[in-house]
């Protein structure tokens, strides 16, 4: 009898098996975001900055509520303002929780200057935790200077009771996200402690915009460059 011929090639189990195993791969590789690896961790950290920013951004306009940053040398913390509780309080979700950076690294920002007819960050703060407002930047400065000046003194001469006092010593986030679409401008700077020219920055514009401020300068040195050889 002549020997049966051995049969090459895979299994649809073995197809199955392959595919499950890719599928999976992927699932993992998604959830840990779209983030390069460096040897330091600064680039992952930075992305991890940037997709807060936006996420932040994001949530405040679909759900209408006021939410916030609280920025510090080793980490962040998103937060959203609880009404009954009239603070701040951490946001704790897969996409949105307290970050804590390595050692390596620290954070450095700096509020950028608002329009002229834009609501300053202090009079944000001092009206949240005054009054509990929860509204956009314009009804937030309905009072004027004088009338505040007037509250403030007529306060000094009250007597506070130890609760209420607790409340306005408590810090305030840096930045603000309105669920009217505007934020409180600011840029971000991550550090490496162990090589001081090696950084990222992140910029939020008013309207909520994250860019990448020294990529649109490369960019425009080269274009610059172009120009001239092209001259």
């Amino acid at each position: 009898m002549p020997s049966r011929a051995r049969q090459s090639g895979f299994t649809l189990l073995e197809i199955l098996v392959v595919v499950m195993l890719v599928g999976l791969l992927t699932a993992v590789i998604a959830g840990q975001g779209n983030w390069t690896l460096s040897e330091d961790g600064l680039d992952e950290e930075s992305a991890r900055l940037r997709d807060t920013l936006e996420l932040l951004n994001e949530r405040s306009l679909f759900s209408g509520q006021l939410l916030a940053l609280r920025l510090r040398g080793d980490g962040w913390v998103p937060l959203a303002y609880d009404r009954n509780e009239q603070e701040f309080l951490p946001l704790n979700d897969t996409s949105l929780k307290a970050r804590q950076l390595a050692a390596n690294l620290s954070l450095e920002w700096q509020v950028d200057a608002l329009e002229d007819d834009q609501v300053s960050l202090s009079d944000v703060a001092e009206n949240l935790v005054k009054d509990d407002m929860m509204a956009t930047p314009e009804g937030l400065s309905t009072q004027s200077e004088d009338e505040r000046e007037g509250d403030r003194e007529g306060e000094e001469d009250e007597e506070r009771a130890p609760e209420q006092s607790r409340k306005e010593d408590k810090e305030l986030p840096q930045v603000f996200f309105f669920p009217s679409g505007e934020v409180t401008p600011v840029t971000v700077s991550l550090l490496s402690n162990d090589d001081l020219d090696q950084f990222r920055r992140w910029q939020v514009s008013a309207l909520g915009q994250v860019i990448n401020p020294d990529a649109l300068e490369e960019e425009a040195e080269e274009q610059g460059t172009l120009f001239e050889e092209e001259r």
